[in-house]
C-alpha cells in the first residue's frame, strides 16, 4: 500500500504556513509537490485552512464610481427580449429616434 503524502504533521506544518499568509505554491515547493495538492488537501480540511479571499473582500474598498449611474452611451439602447433578459443593442435611428 502507497504511504499517505499528507500525514497529520505535514498537514499541521502546512496549516501554520497557511495561517501566516504563504501562498500554496510556496507551501507546495517546501513540501516538494504541486500547488493542487496543497489547494485540494486545504479544501479537505477547511477548518484548518480558512478561506483567504473572504478576508480580502472584506477589506477591499470599492472605487467612489463603482456606485455612480452606469454610463449611456448614446448609440446604444437597451432592450428587453422575449425571453425577459435585459440587452443592450445598436440604436436603430429610425426606431428610436435620433442620438441625444
Amino acid at each position: 500500500m502507497r504511504d499517505l503524502f499528507w500525514t497529520e504533521d505535514r498537514i499541521v506544518k502546512a496549516a501554520q504556513l497557511w495561517q501566516e499568509g504563504r501562498s500554496a505554491r510556496a507551501i507546495a515547493e517546501l513540501f516538494g509537490s504541486k500547488k493542487n495538492t496543497v489547494i485540494n488537501m486545504a479544501h479537505r480540511n477547511r477548518d484548518r485552512f480558512p478561506a483567504r479571499q473572504d478576508a480580502r473582500q472584506d477589506t477591499r474598498q470599492k472605487p467612489p464610481e463603482a456606485d455612480a449611474a452606469p454610463i449611456r452611451h448614446p448609440d446604444r439602447v437597451r432592450r428587453v427580449t422575449f425571453s425577459g433578459a435585459e440587452v443592450t443593442m445598436p440604436r436603430v435611428p429610425f426606431i428610436d429616434g435620433p442620438a441625444p
